[in-house]
């Protein structure tokens, strides 16, 4: 079917420039009517320049209509209206009154195509007034009127999305407690306070941590206590509520013997580095939940000795896991 569309067009554009060529030779045996051409087309869009638009009603009337100071001027006119085409076609005498117009909808075509279409109605508009000059007694003036098309009105803008904006920016704080092994010999309950920023892809956190002191006894009442002080930078990618992140810690741990001959309180520095893989929710417009699970790897391993014996040894893998309230104020 669409290749029957396409010779259906192409002949009945032979058609009607075979009747305006036969037109031509009848009915212009007296001068050929002469006008002004105003030409106005958008660049970058595909359409011809005024050049290329005189050469194709020249090729459908096989002469020169144009010139300098004609009695008529006919005014062709394509611009874009909200990126939808459109054309103007008007006819005016030597006083500049308008005599008629036409208007033209591209449509889903594109500009050539519009500019070919207008060239066509130039073509016969001069035809019919030829014509009447023939018939019309030189007393009279040929009168041209032509039924100008409804404007196509231009498409609805689409409804407003729902979905608030994400802004460029945001800047907020929050807390939470978290648990983590590796520390001491068993699980340690803390909690952490942190400074947020984040965009839509990225975001970042300060955060400052602490751990109840966690207390582990050995044989004959013996043991010891140990304390958490830490800070954290934890650059993250963020994509739907998902974020992943690297982790680089460093603190201080205390640690206090009781039972023992000499009880001191030591402390040493500690740092690892690890991946974090966490979960947000957002709880109305400023606020937000967070889970996320962390694995770290302990850089710089430190031990507790009780009266000369080892009694804990830092693993080198440390694993955390915790929740967050935040609130976003920036």
């Amino acid at each position: 079917m669409p290749d029957v569309a396409v010779r259906i067009e192409r002949q009945f554009s032979a058609a009607m420039s075979a009747a305006i060529l036969w037109s031509s030779t009848s009915v212009f045996a007296q001068e050929p009517l002469r006008v002004n051409l105003e030409y106005q087309a958008p660049a970058g869009v595909g359409c011809p320049g005024e050049l290329d638009f005189r050469s194709a009603v020249v090729g459908l009337l096989e002469y020169d209509p144009f010139v300098v100071g004609g009695t008529t001027t006919v005014s062709v006119e394509i611009a874009s209206t909200d990126g939808s085409l459109g054309g103007l076609l008007q006819w005016r005498d030597a006083a500049g009154v308008l005599e008629g117009e036409r208007r033209f909808a591209a449509g889903g075509e594109d500009c050539a195509k519009l500019a070919k279409n207008m060239a066509f109605a130039v073509t016969v508009q001069l035809q019919l007034l030829s014509a009447r000059r023939v018939d019309t007694p030189a007393s009279e003036a040929p009168r041209v009127e032509s039924r100008a098309e409804p404007e196509t009105p231009p498409p609805s803008p689409p409804p407003p999305s729902s979905t608030a904006t994400t802004r460029p920016l945001e800047l907020g704080a929050g807390a939470g407690p978290f648990v983590a092994f590796g520390w001491t010999p068993g699980l340690v309950p803390g909690a952490n306070a942190f400074l947020a920023a984040r965009n839509q892809s990225l975001s970042a956190q300060l955060g400052f941590e602490m751990s109840l002191v966690d207390r582990a006894v050995r044989d004959n009442g013996r043991g010891f206590e140990t304390l958490v002080l830490a800070a954290s930078v934890a650059p993250c990618l963020r994509f739907q509520g998902v974020e992943a992140c690297s982790v680089f810690r460093f603190g201080q741990v205390r640690v206090r013997g009781f039972g023992v001959d000499e009880p001191r309180t030591p402390r040493t520095m500690f740092s690892e580095l690890g991946l974090r893989l966490g979960l947000a929710q957002a709880l109305g417009e400023t606020f937000e939940g967070k889970t996320h699970a962390e694995v770290g790897c302990t850089l710089s391993p430190w031990k507790v000795e009780l009266n000369g014996t080892e009694t804990f040894t830092a693993p080198y893998f440390v694993f955390l896991m915790g929740f967050d309230l935040v609130a976003f104020f920036l």
